[in-house]
Parts: structure tokens; sequence; C-alpha cells
């Protein structure tokens, strides 16, 4: 792999091509890239040869490592270093001998090339020689033979004959080589053959153009210049005449063979065959991509005749496929392949012959042709595979010269590029700051963010261009001084990073920048500069804290110290600290230490130098003087901050000397030199440790001064043993520096003393607080003393102390027990807290008190513990427990006694009884009793003692009417406080209506024998009584009568809207009972519904979105409404709640909710039952309005019931026909419902407010299919009796007959309606037949059905179904003057019950019908407009104009004949439908004038009768065409009064004639209206004159002609014209016109007028007078002009002219 990329990176750039190169003709000698076969080989191997096993690079490391490892390394390093030495010299010979062959080709080929143009240069007059003389090979010559054979290489000399060495030529006789034979001429001679076909260009020109293409062909890709040809003009330089071979032919001689030749050539002279002919010959083969032109007839001349000029496009023959041929995305040492077909363009078989490229990178296969014999059929192809190998990753450009029959080369281009590498390396790398002789490492990140792969070498500027960079990059690192880069050499993939490291050993304090050269393998270069600045170590001592005290006069110091430094007296052992500061003035960071040494104290005289024997380098061991920090980093221009700190340890003075040392401070480098090579850096070879700064230090030292105050501490009075005692003293510091302390601790067996804080710090002049602790073990009086010992102090401190201490004391928390009221049975217990508060231990005990007389055995008192050792400042509890023995007021005493102490005394009390409780009332009185209605009374429990008693009142009553009652008690037990009260509720319910006088109750006292006795006396129990109300309204509450109350859902209920009304039931009483509503005849059995939601399944995972849920909530609801309607009785009150139970004294709001699905007056009731009460009727009365039926297109509208949909019709043409619209209506009802419908029209200008209707009778009588009255009984019962009551699930028996429906209280009983009963409102009265009716309502319109109708106009809608009626709008026909008329109109439906029953129920519904009812209204809109088409012309004119002349009539048949042929002048026009309505139409006109068919578009339609329809917003396109004919000239010769109407002539003021025509564009509607549009045409004629109407030639000599001319002037249009000469005595013979016939047309744009000169002769025969008329004729001229001719014939000499 190294080798390839070093042959990479041998090739930078592709070599331009030498002067001496052979040119195509001759055999190219191959160089070395040519024969590079590498690609072969890793085609073939693969990665067994590309594979880098070994690298060059890692080759020489391994050669350069450190030896001394191992002998076993050692070995292998030294044969390691024969093998790579033999390599190297086995390739520097391979490398010299590869370089001596091409040299010798190069050789070679140049001698070879002069030896073919000197042989060129000889043969003069021939076209082409080359085939006639084959130039020698010189390589035999230039190539060393002894060099071959040393290297086992095969010589020329092996292969070829041996020649006898070259002589030069004697001179040449005279013969001309190149004489062209039979043979020559036949079969091997390119010189074109005359064929009779092809004209044969000059010896000349093939010449040039043969010369032109060479060159074209063999400098193309070249950057060099070939020499130029010499011209015929130019002057030849004066050399040496040229010596003639032998037997050579003179110049005459060789002419005469050539004349021989061409001889020869006609003889054989025969047609070409096409296929070999160029295509763009006359007789050529015509191309399959070009049209064919027709051929010119014309005559060519075989010899002499020069041929027309090729055209400057060639016709191709063949055509290349892919055109350009690119490679892209290759690598070294692969071979590419592409695939170039050339396809024949022509229509006969071609011969194609490919040149292979020129560059050695490039090659070509053979050819695949579709046949045998190489030969390309039409429209066939072949097909040739283009190689690429490339040996390195350059961009190439090369070409294929394809050799073909045409006149010019076909060449095809190969392009090799790849997208280059791109690295993110900077221009400027920056090493920064380094030492002058030191080395500095920087590493950089370059990144591949090209899209190829890359290998990249990177070298000296001055080593570029290198002619190897095998050499070049051999090392690890490329150097540059001061700068060394590494790696060299590095391979990096699309996306792939490394690291380049550059290296920085500057010599001199400057900055310095070398440019260095990145060469990529793809030949492209980059530089990039390095920068790096050398610094010189500087620093500098800024200042130094505190006062600085310089040396006094006369002291000693240090030889070499720079700087002096003078720390102030202090205490041994105590630290002083000074701050120098210390700046680095260098760009780089440098590690220190500090050192502190000796100082050299030498004695000097004033300007004396110290000699180097008295510096001498001693470390210091005093250790007093420290620097912080020791050791570190100085920052790059930074100042650092040093804590200098001195700590004497004795009472003396000290000095030192600190130095500063720089560590790894590289050595000054040596000369530069130029083979001077980078050496790695060893540790310790060229860097050491510097002294750079000497700083001289001293200090002195005095001791320390120490006092207490008080010097002695006394403490009065007694102190309790084993009690700490404190008392407070200072200790004053008059020390230089800080002291440490340390005090002692008396610890005796007795007594404990001691000082806090026992050690610690005290500064200079400041003093210290101490406590002293003292702690007694025993009683005694204490003198004695303590000892401080101070840090570095020669002797302690003491401090003199006296105290006295005494014994413990014990004390109880209480000092006596008293534990008041007890019951007798129970027993008390009580806790003591008994406290040391001394620090002694005390032993104690506790008993009772005892008289002589009292037994320990019958004691009330226990105490728990009795005794015990208690600790110090301790304390325990002791249990004290009384248990008496009867009731009693019980006192004694407790003694405490303790040893070596004082004891104390306690006092024992207690108050022992027993419970006693009573009834304050044994008697309870309750009076307002109800049947099972608990009646509540209290009784009062009172204790008489100071105990607290519990009672229970037992559930079971006593007594013998205890079975016919019950009673609880609240509370049933509890606990009644000292001397307390509590009242008991007790609830008492009587099961009977008897008065109860002998029950009573038990209340059990815990602790007294003999429970509690409560007597119980009742009166008579009560009823149950309720009352009816609605809410928010007062009434009288001594009005009891339900029959009052009624409830009004309203007079404008809205149909299917729910209307819901509230009463109130009140219970007067507490008893409890059931109660349940409904209604008496509109009566609905359903449960409300429930939340659908609530009602999923549980299977439903997903919850129901907001809308879904809705929705079927609504469908919820429409459910629950019909299951309420469902009975088909129009209304349904659904009650809420129907059933339940009412509370004692319980108001229960009841909701009332009125359904409807049909209009009518509705009463009923509200049956109520409660308990055992009879039943409670309520009355319930609304009107219900609005429409049930709605219309499918709209659906339901629950706002507006009443309003149906609004019709539009659109916009109609004016007169057309009729349009109908269908609607259908739903019935949702139960019931059929008839509607008779009735239009309106509605005038903007009606100023009608209200319409009086009168009926008789019926206004809306039943009708039959065909509109006819049909007579109806009028609604009623047979016998006038209707029922009163109604079974709750019978429907009403059918017309006519009565229906006896079973009361609900009284099944059997039947009874009759009075008149009292429909005076009292329960009950309308039958509905009675209106003969006459008055109706007054709003003003909707006139009543009409023009232009609308509706069909039915009555119609029935089945119950729960639905009917269909047609709208029709009829257009009007509308005047000329109005534009457009707006139709707006209604219609109203009336609706009307079909059934009688449904329309009444007798004294429960009542509906209104027809008149009676608001109708149902559709709004009707529509619009008449005329019908009218935009005409759209391409001149903005409003006519359409025609232009014509009357000269296109004529055409020349031949050259004295004419023909009359008619035409028409045509002109477009667009007819757009701007309405929105479509428009039917056709179209006419009046001759001259023509209507062609009409163009049909996207939105038209013809139909058979030659009408159009024209859809909205759509445009028709029509042709008129002008018919022009013979016939119309007729017109110009006939007065104004017969002329035809539109037909007139116009004259203008230059003679001008024109004829005009007008008609009109007929547009006939399909409602007969008419359009037109004007049409004019314009039709130039022709007028001609003559200058003058008479010649006279006067006299003239008999046979001699006069000519004289006359002008023939044409106006207007161009016209044919001839004359005519007559003359009634035989004269016209010696006339002549001259011309006769002709065309009058003017040549000039714009200009009407145009002249002939014509040219009269006169040649008289006799002499006599002639006269004759020339008439000039003309089909478009009616009247033909005349010219008279007078001439006299004479023999007088005197007319004839010379």
């Amino acid at each position: 792999m190294v080798a390839i990329v070093a042959a990479m990176l041998e090739q930078p750039q592709a070599r331009p091509k030498s002067r001496l190169d052979p040119s195509v003709n001759s055999h190219r000698p191959a160089s070395g890239k040519s024969q590079d076969i590498s690609h072969v080989f890793a085609s073939t191997f693969k990665d067994l040869y590309t594979k880098d096993i070994i690298g060059k690079g890692t080759l020489s490391n391994l050669i350069k490592t450190k030896p001394g490892r191992s002998s076993y390394h050692d070995k292998y390093i030294e044969e390691l270093q024969q093998a790579y030495s033999e390599y190297s010299r086995c390739i520097k010979e391979a490398d010299m001998l590869e370089s001596h062959i091409i040299q010798a080709r190069a050789r070679a080929a140049a001698t070879e090339n002069q030896d073919y143009e000197r042989m060129k240069e000889q043969v003069e007059g021939v076209d082409n020689i080359q085939g006639l003389y084959i130039v020698k090979s010189a390589f035999s010559w230039c190539v060393d033979k002894d060099l071959l054979e040393l290297n086992n290489l095969i010589s020329p000399q092996d292969y070829l004959p041996t020649h006898k060495p070259r002589v030069k030529a004697p001179a040449a006789i005279k013969l001309n080589p190149a004489k062209p034979t039979a043979a020559y001429t036949m079969h091997i001679s390119r010189e074109p053959q005359d064929d009779g076909y092809t004209l044969i260009p000059s010896s000349e020109k093939a010449v040039t153009e043969m010369n032109e293409s060479e060159l074209s062909l063999t400098f193309q890709s070249s950057s060099d210049t070939p020499k130029r040809k010499k011209t015929p003009g130019e002057k030849p330089k004066q050399t040496k005449a040229r010596l003639k071979w032998k037997d050579e032919l003179s110049a005459k001689d060789q002419v005469m063979g050539l004349e021989k030749l061409l001889k020869l050539k006609d003889g054989h002279s025969f047609l070409r065959n096409p296929r070999f002919l160029p295509p763009n010959a006359p007789q050529g083969v015509r191309s399959l991509i070009r049209p064919r032109t027709k051929a010119v007839k014309a005559e060519r001349e075989r010899k002499g005749v020069e041929a027309q000029s090729p055209p400057d496009d060639p016709v191709p023959i063949f055509l290349a496929n892919p055109p350009v041929v690119v490679f892209t995305d290759y690598s070294v040492g692969h071979v590419y392949e592409i695939t170039l077909e050339l396809k024949n363009l022509t229509s006969t078989s071609r011969h194609a012959r490919v040149l292979p490229p020129t560059t050695p990178y490039f090659s070509i296969g053979l050819g695949r042709f579709p046949g045998e014999g190489g030969v390309v059929a039409p429209g066939m192809s072949c097909k040739y595979m283009v190689r690429f190998a490339p040996d390195s990753l350059a961009d190439y450009e090369d070409f294929i010269v394809v050799e073909t029959q045409a006149e010019h080369l076909f060449v095809v281009p190969i392009v090799a590029r790849r997208p280059p590498p791109i690295l993110s390396l900077p221009r400027v790398l920056d090493c920064g700051y380094c030492l002058i002789g030191g080395v500095k490492f920087v590493e950089f990140l370059c990144q591949n963010v090209g899209l190829s792969a890359g290998t990249f070498c990177i070298i000296p500027k001055n080593q570029w261009p290198a002619s190897n960079l095998r050499f070049v990059a051999r090392t690890y690192f490329t150097e540059q001084p001061p700068f060394a880069v590494s790696p060299s050499l590095f391979v990096l993939q699309p996306g792939e990073a490394t690291v380049v490291e550059v290296v920085f050993f500057p010599t001199t304090a400057e900055r310095s920048c070398q440019v260095f050269t990145v060469v990529c393998d793809n030949c492209q270069v980059k530089d990039i500069s390095i920068e790096g600045e050398g610094n010189r170590i500087a620093l500098e001592l800024v200042c130094v804290s505190g006062e600085r005290e310089p040396p006094v006069v006369g002291e000693v110091h240090d030889l070499t110290a720079d700087h002096f430094v003078r720390f102030s007296p202090c205490n041994p052992h105590s630290v002083q600290q000074k701050t120098l500061i210390i700046r680095n003035n260098v760009h780089l960071e440098l590690p220190f230490h500090w050192q502190i040494m000796k100082p050299n104290l030498h004695p000097l005289l004033p300007g004396e130098t110290p000699e180097p024997s008295h510096i001498q380098f001693h470390l210091a061991t005093d250790d007093v003087f420290h620097v912080s920090p020791l050791s570190g980093i100085l920052g790059p221009c930074h100042d650092q901050e040093f804590l200098f700190t001195f700590c004497p340890k004795e009472l003396k003075d000290y000095h030192s000397v600190c130095h500063l040392v720089l560590r790894d401070v590289p050595q000054l480098p040596p000369e530069p030199s130029e083979n001077r090579t980078l050496q790695p850096v060893r540790t310790g070879s060229n860097v050491g440790d510097v002294i750079v700064m000497e700083i001289e230090v001293k200090g002195s030292t005095e001791p320390y001064q120490v006092l207490l105050e008080p010097y002695a501490i006394v403490i009065p009075g007694e102190v309790f043993i084993s009690t700490s005692t404190h008392r407070q003293f200072k200790m004053w510091n008059h020390s230089k520096t800080f002291i440490f302390f340390q005090w002692e601790r008396m610890n005796s067996t007795s007594h404990i003393i001691e000082v806090e804080p026992s050690t610690g710090r005290i500064e200079e002049n400041e003093c210290f607080d101490f406590n002293l602790i003292v702690t007694g073990g025993k009683p005694e009086r204490l003198v004695t003393s303590l000892v401080c010992h101070i840090e570095h102090h020669h002797e302690p401190i003491t401090l003199a102390v006296e105290v006295s201490f005494k014994g413990p004391i014990l004390t109880l928390s209480v000092p006596s027990v008293d534990f008041g009221l007890m019951r007798l049975g129970e027993q008390s217990q009580t806790t003591l807290l008994l406290t040391n508060s001394t620090q002694l231990e005390a032993s104690w005990t506790m008993e009772e008190k005892l008289n002589s007389q009292q037994n320990h055995e019958d004691t009330q008192i226990l105490v728990k513990p009795c005794g015990g050792l208690l600790p110090p400042l301790a304390s325990c509890s002791i249990e004290v427990l009384f248990r008496p023995h009867f009731s009693q007021k019980f006192e004694t005493e407790l003694e405490l006694t303790v040893e070596n102490g004082t004891g104390c005394h306690l006092s024992v009390r207690a108050d022992v009884q027993s419970p006693q409780v009573c009834l304050l009332n044994c008697e309870m009185l309750l009076t307002d009793l109800y049947i099972g209605v608990p009646a509540k009374g209290t009784v009062t429990l009172f204790n008489q003692t100071l105990l607290p008693s519990h009672f229970r009142w037992l559930a079971q009553l006593q007594g013998q009417q205890a079975s016919l009652c019950t009673a609880s008690f609240d509370p049933t037990s509890g606990i009644l406080g000292p001397n307390a009260s509590t009242e008991i509720t007790v609830c008492f319910t009587s099961h009977t209506d008897l008065e109860v006088g002998e029950v009573a109750a038990l209340c059990e006292i815990q602790g007294m024998n003999s429970p509690l006795v409560l007597g119980i006396l009742a009166s008579k129990t009560k009823n149950l009584c309720v009352s009816y109300s609605l809410p928010n309204v007062c009434s009288d509450p001594d009005d009891e009568s339900p029959s009052t109350l009624v409830l009004n859902f309203g007079d404008d209920v809205i149909l299917k809207r729910a209307v819901t009304k509230q009463f109130l039931i009140t219970n007067q009483t507490p008893i409890s009972a059931p109660f349940t509503i409904e209604a008496e005849y509109f009566t609905c059995h359903a449960s409300k519904p429930s939340n659908q939601a609530e009602k999923r399944l549980p299977y439903v995972k997903k919850p129901l979105h907001s809308f879904q849920a809705k929705k079927a909530e609504v469908k919820t609801q429409e459910e629950f409404v019909s299951s309420l309607l469902a009975h088909g009785k129009g209304a349904a009150f659904f009650v809420l709640p129907n059933t339940g139970t009412l509370g004692p004294f319980e108001t229960q709001t009841v909701d009332v909710t009125a359904y409807t699905d049909i209009w009518g007056e509705y009463k009923d009731h509200l049956i109520c039952k409660v308990g055992d009460l009879d039943p409670t009727l309520l009355l319930m009365q609304m009107t219900v309005t609005g429409c049930p039926l709605y219309f499918q297109m709209t659906g339901p509208r629950p706002d507006n019931q009443n309003q149906g949909p609004t019709i539009r019709f659109g916009a109609h043409v004016s007169g057309g026909d009729t349009v109908s619209r269908s609607l259908r209506i739903n019935n949702p009802t139960v019931s059929d419902i008839r509607m008779d419908w009735e239009t309106y029209n509605i005038d903007q200008n009606d100023r009608k407010l209200v319409d009086l209707v009168v009926v008789y009778g019926d206004a809306f009588p039943l009708k039959d299919i065909d509109g006819n009255e049909v007579m109806s009984g009028a609604l009623r019962l047979s016998d006038g009796n209707i029922q009163r009551t109604w079974e709750r699930n019978q429907t009403p028996s059918s017309e006519g007959t009565t229906a006896s429906l079973q009361s609900a209280t009284d099944g059997e009983q039947e009874e009759s309606i009075t008149e009292d009963d429909y005076t009292s409102g329960l009950y309308s009265a039958p509905v009675k037949k209106k003969l006459l009716s008055v109706h007054i309502r709003p003003h909707v319109g006139t009543l009409s059905d023009y232009p609308y109708s509706i069909t039915p106009q009555q119609i029935v809608i089945p119950a729960k179904s639905s009917s269909t009626i047609h709208v029709s709008f009829t257009p009007l026909t509308l005047s000329g003057s109005v534009v457009e008329t707006s139709c707006v109109g209604l219609a109203l439906g009336f609706m009307s019950l079909n059934s009688e029953l449904a329309a009444s129920v007798p004294g429960k519904v009542v509906r209104a019908q027809g008149l009676g009812l608001e109708p149902v209204r559709i709004d009707l809109l529509a619009a008449v407009k005329p019908a009218v088409l935009l005409v759209q012309m391409e001149e903005d004119e409003g006519v359409l104009e025609f232009h014509a002349s009357a000269g296109d009539l004529l055409r020349a048949k031949s050259e004295k004949e004419l023909e009359v042929q008619e035409f028409n002048m045509t002109q477009t026009l667009q007819l757009r439908n701007t309405s929105e309505m479509p428009l039917r139409f056709r179209l006419g006109t009046q001759p001259p004038f023509v209507v062609l068919k009409p163009h049909s578009q996207a939105g038209t339609s013809t139909s058979s009768s030659r009408s159009v329809v024209l859809q909205p917003q759509h445009s028709v396109q029509v042709k008129v065409a002008f018919h022009c004919s013979l016939s119309l000239l007729d017109h110009v010769d006939q007065p104004d009064v017969e002329a035809p109407t539109g037909v007139a002539l116009i004259s203008a003021a230059h003679g001008q004639r024109k004829l005009r025509f007008q008609q009109n564009l007929l547009i006939h509607y399909s409602n007969n209206s008419l359009q037109l549009v004007p049409l004019r045409a314009l039709l130039d004629l022709t007028t001609l004159c003559l200058s003058s109407n008479s010649i006279n030639f006067g006299f003239s000599y008999v046979g001699q002609t006069e000519t004289k001319e006359v002008n023939l002037y044409c106006h207007g249009a161009h016209t044919y014209w001839k004359s005519v000469i007559e003359s009634d005595e035989g004269d016209s013979h010696v006339f002549r016109v001259t011309p006769d016939f002709g065309l009058l047309r003017s040549q000039e744009l714009h200009v009407s007028r145009c002249c002939q000169s014509l040219q009269i002769r006169f040649t008289p025969s006799e002499d006599r007078e002639f006269r004759a008329t020339v008439v000039i004729l003309s089909p478009l001229v009616k009247t033909p002009l005349t010219l008279q001719l007078q001439g006299t014939g004479s023999f007088d000499e005197s007319y004839r002219s010379n």
C-alpha cells in the first residue's frame, strides 16, 4: 500500500506532452505509466496485492528504535537494517533501470519522428505518404545493451536480426517512389477517386485539411503548440540543397507519371455506392433524424466545375451514447469500464473505425457489431468497452476519435473526475510560545469533511514540487526548523479525523513562521503556515509587603543575593510572614521550586568582585525560614504571590538566602546547520535547573511575658459535696507573639479542681478568660495551688485556691396527699417524686407512723417502694395506695427517713361514700297522639351524692296496656355526675285509639338495690290530613278544597317543546303515607330516561366523545318522548315523582311535564291518591301552537316550525319553459293532515296592510282528484251525548257511535252529561259548524298561481309517512325595455285534520283547522332576464368589419389566360354567456355574409336543428365569412335607388373607390327574441386611367418606326389587363403596343396606386394617314379604356431619322 501511495505522490499533475513525441501515425512508445500493470494485479489478487504488510514508516521506525534493550532485539535490528539496505539498493537499481529504459524510448521516438519528417520533406507533391515508408525502430541504438543484460533483461539484439551500422545514404538518383501505380491507386491510395458524383478538391486543400485534422487530434489535450505550417506566401529559409537519392526521377518525369496515373483513374471511373458518399453530398444517403430536402435540378460538369459549398452544419452519421464518457468515484489499482454505444443515424449501412484514447489511462476494447464484417445497419448500434485504469486520483481528460465517411471527424470526450477530499485544517497553525532551546508539542484536529477519501502528505514548501515523494515522506516527522509536523503521511476517509502534531523548537527570541505544503493523492496542493514565538526567561520582583528595612551600614550580607528582606524581632517558635510578588514577563508557564541556603558571608571592599571559590551552596540547617508555595508553575505574564515565613526556635539571630530555581530550563541551542535533523527529546540531555533569583532574609528573637489576674481565688461559704463551683480569672500575654498554655488538674480521692479551657492560645497583648471548676468529695476545708505550663517558657505559673464543702439533702414533691371523695369498694393511688438535690447518694425509707394501738396488718395505706438508694442529683417515684374498708373520713401520717440527713413527714386524707339517685317527676302526661306516630316527653334524673352514678332504662314497659304501646329513651344509659341532673327524652308510640293510663317504665341505678319507676299517661289519637298548593302562590289556609287549584301550562306552548309545572303536596300530620299521581286521559307509562353513559355495557372501554355522548343523549330523549306519545292522543303529562311516600309534615314538590306532537287546546285532570284518603282531582289545561310537519330538505325546525324552505329557482330566460321543484313533507304524527296550498306574489310597491277573508262554509273543503269539492257532514255524535270519564287504556270508537266507558270508581253505573257540566267548564260543548266566518290577517301578497304554482293544491299527508308537492315557476315575458325582473312570492299551506275524531275529543282537546291555524310558509325567489350574449371582437368598435380587394378574384392560369376564383374573408368573434342560465340560440345572416359552423367548446352543445346551447359563463367561437364574387361588382354601376339595402359606393379623393356592404348577424333565441351584431365589409375596386387619351405621331418616314410612351395608372385593387388594337380601316397592323398584357400591382406597402409605362410603336407601310384605337381591357372594369392613335406615312427624306 505504501508503494502505491508513493506512486500516486510521484505524479502530482499530468506531464505536458513533449515536443519530441511522435505523431499519431507512428507507433507511440509506452511510458512508465502506460506500462503500469498494477491494476491487473490489483483486480486479480485483490487484497493480497494491495494490502500494506509492512509500511515504509513502520520499517523506518523499527530501525530507529533505541538499542540496548536485549541481545535478541539488537540482533533483530541489525538483520533488519541489512535487509532494509539490500532492499533499498535493489529499489534504487530498479528505478535507475526503469528511468534509463524510459529515456531510451523517448530518444528513439524523437529519432523516428525526425526520420519520418525528413522522408516526408523529400517526397513532394504527394498527398499522403503514410504506408509507403516505414521508419525503422531506433530503440536498439538508444538503449544500453550491457545494462539490460547485467540486470537479466532481454535486449533488442536478442530478438532482432543483426544490422549493420547505419550509414548515411549516398546522393539520390532522380526517383519518385511516390509515383502511384494502378494497384496503389485502386487499393492503397486514400486519394478521392472521380466517380461522377463528388467534386474532387485540389491536392493542396486535401493536405491542408489532413494537417488540420491531424493537429486537432494530436494537440487537443496538450499544452504545447505545434509548429506552424508554412504558407505559400512565406519565403522558405535558406537551406542547403537537398541531396537526391540514387535513381531518383526528375521533376519532369514525376509530373509525367502523375498524368499517367490520372488517365488510368479516368479509365476506371465508376458510379460510387451511396454508402461511400458523405451524407451531405447531393447523391448521398439521407439522414434518419433530418428531413429530406428537394434536390435542385442542376447540371454538373465532370471536371473543372467547383461544387457548391457544403452546409455549415454537418450531417451526423453516428450518435454516441453516452455523449460524454464520465468516470467518478475511482481509486488507484482498479479498472473501471463503461460501455460506449454508437448508433447509425443514416439510411444505409456504415463502417466505423474507433481510434483509441491518447493517454495511457484510458483504453478501448474490441467493438461488438450487430452483424458480421464490422458494418452497422441503419438504426443499429455497435458497442465499445471503455476502460479506465488510474494511477492516481487526479482528474483526467481524453477523447475517442470515430472515423466514418463523414468529412469531419467524430470525437467522444472522456472525463474522469471524483469529488476532492476537504480537510478542516486551518490555513495558519499557531504553536504559541516556547523557550529558546526548548521543544513544544501542539496537536491540531484534522478532519476530512469532503465526500471522498484521500491520502495526504505534508512536506516543507521548499521541497515542493518533488521529483519523488518517496524520499520526502519517509520519516515520521517532516521538518523545517524550527518546526516539525507529524504524521507526514496519513489517510482519511470521509468524516474521519486524525491528530496532526506540530513540534516547535525555537533557537532565537523572535516570532517564526514556516510554510508547509499538504499534497493530496488527487494531485491537489494546499499551503499551510505554522507560526510560533521563542522567548527568553525574564523574572522581576515587584514588591515586598510591610516595611522594607535595608541592611545597616557595616552589616554583613550575602555575596550574590539580589534582594534583602528583614523580619521584625519575635518570640521563639512564633511565626512572621511577608508577601513577595514576582512577575513572570514570559508568555510561558515556568515550573519552579525554592531552596533555603546558607549565606556566603565574606567581607568585600567597595568595588571588589567576589571570587568563585567564596561562593558555595549549602542548604540551611536551622529550618526557620519557609516559602509558600515551595514549588509550582509561574503563569505566563502573570504576577505570582509568595509567602515568606520566619519561625525561630531559640533565642538567637537567624540569617539565610532563598534561591528561586526554575526546573527543566532548556540549554541554549547550538548554531543552526543545514544538515541538522530533529532528535528525540531525552530527559536530562539538554534541560536543567537554573537559579534565577536570590533573596537574603534575616530575623531575631526575645523571651515571653505572662501575668495572672487575680493571682489567688478564695470561695466563701460552703459548697455541696459532688457539686461543681465555678470562678472566673484572666491571663495576660505581653509577649511579641501568641503563647500556648496548659493547666494541670488536681484529682485526689476526695476533691477535684480544674481549669477550663485547660489548653489554648493567647494572642500578643491580649488577655484570656478562664473558668475554675471546684468539686468536693467530703465535707471539709481545702487550701491548694494549680500549675499552668507555657509552651517554650522556662518555668510554669501557679494559682492559689481556698474552699469549704457540706453533705447531701432529699426533698418530696408535695407536702401532703389528699385522696378526696371515694366510692366504697374502690381503691385510689397517687405518685410522689423524691429528689436528691446534692451530689451525694442518699439512703432513705418511708412508712406510716402508727399508734401503739394499731396493727400493721390492718393498715389501709401501702407505700411502694418503701425505701432505697437515690443517686446524686437524681429523682425517684413513690406509689401510695389507699384501700378503704368502710365509709369514713380517713387521716394518717407518713414519715421519710434519710441516712446522714434530715427527714420529713407527709399527711394523708380521704372521704369514702356510696351512690343515691331519684326521679324529680314520677309521672309523664302525653297529648296530641297519632296512631303509629311517636310522641316525645321528658323526665329528670338527679344524683343526690358526689359520686358519679350509672343508669340504664329497660326497653320493656310494665302494666296492663304495655302490649298496646312501645317506648324508647334517649339516652338509654349514662353516668350522672356529682349532684348533677339529666333530661331523659321518652318517645312513646300508641298503636290503639284508646286512652292509655296503666303503663310504667323502669330505670336501674348501679349501686342501688331497687330501680326507679316512671308512670305514663296518654290521650286519644288523631288521623291523616293532606293539602295541595302551587309554589310561590299564597293560598288561604282555611280553603282546603283542591278544586280551585289549576295547573295552567300556558296559551302559547310550542309544539314538541316540553313544559313543566309544579305543585305541592303537604302532609299536615306526622303520619307517613304513600301517594300515587297520574293523568286521567292523557296518561303515559314510562320512566324518566337515565344517563345514557350509565347504561353503557361494561365491555365498552373507551369513553364516549362529548359530541357522541350528546347525540346519544338526544336520541334517548327522543325515544323517551316517543314512548310517552305512543298512544296517539297528541299530548301526554309526565308526573315526577308519580309514586312515593309522604313523610310527617313533609311538603312534596311534584313536576308535571307536558309533551305534545300536535296542536290543540288541551284539558285534563290529575288524580292524586294519598294513603287511605279519597282521590283528589287537579285541573290541567294548555294551548299548543306550531306545525308538526317538516320538509325533508330542511329537517325539523324547533324554533320556527311554520317556516318552510326558501326555494330559489335562479335566473331564467324571459318567456322560457316552466321549471319545477319537488318538496317532500314528512308527517311524524299519528293523524293524517290535509294541506291546502295558496301562492302569492309580493309586490314591493304594495301598501296594503291587512286582508279580510270571508268564508262561507268550510274554508278548505275536501276535493277529489279533479279538484271538485266533496260534500261532507258536520262533526257530531249520533245522540248528542259524550262520555263523562275515560278508561285509561281504551281508544276512541268510530265516528257516529256512542262510546260508554266505565267509571274509575263505579264500573257498572253509567251517567249522562248534563248542560250543567258544559257550563261548569269541565267539558267543552260539541263543535258547531259555522256557515259564515270572517278572518282578518296581515297582508302577505296577491293571490295568484302565476308565475308560481303548487300541485296538488290539496294534499293529505298520511300519518307516520310523507308526501311530495311540486312547486313550479313559469318565467315572465319581459318587454323590450326591461333588463331584469325579480319574482318574489310565497306559498301558504293551511293545515286541517282529515279525521273528525282527531279534530276534537269532547272535554279533552279541541284543535283549530284551516284559517284558524298559522299556515306553513314557503318563500319563492326567481329572476327573469332577457336573452343577451356578450359579443367579443378583436377590435372594440361594435362592428365586425371585413376588408377585401377585388383583385384577389383573378388568378393567372397561364401567361395569357386568366380565371376568376371566388374567395371568403373570415373574421372571428366570441359569444359569451354572462348570465346564470343556459341560452339556446341559432345564428343567421344575409349575403354576401355567411355564418360558418360555430366552434363547439366545453359548455356548448349543438342540436340537430342547428341551434346552440351555451352554458352559463361559457363562450363559443363564431366564424363569419364575407363571400367575394365577381357578381358583387355589378353594384358599381347601379343607381342608388336600384342598389340593394346596405350596399353603397364610396369614392375617395385620389380616385379610389370601394363598395361597402352592411348587414347584421342575427341571433335567434329560443324565446323568439332577436339580437343583432352589425357586419360591415369594404371591397376595394380597381380604377384604370391613361395619362393621355390620344397620340398623334405626325409624319413618319415609311418603313421607319416611331415610338411614344403613355402611362397606364391603376388605383385601388390590383388587376390584370390586356390591350387590343382596333381599326375600322384595317390600319391596326402599323401600330404596336408593348407590353400588351400585364399585372398592375403596387410594390410598396400601403400604396394603392401603381403605374405601367406603355410603348406605342408606329411603322407606316405607305404614304398615307393611319388611324386606330387601343382598347385596354380588364375583367374587374366594366368600361374599357380607349386610346386614339393617328399617324401619317411619308417618303420625304426630311422625316427620316439616322
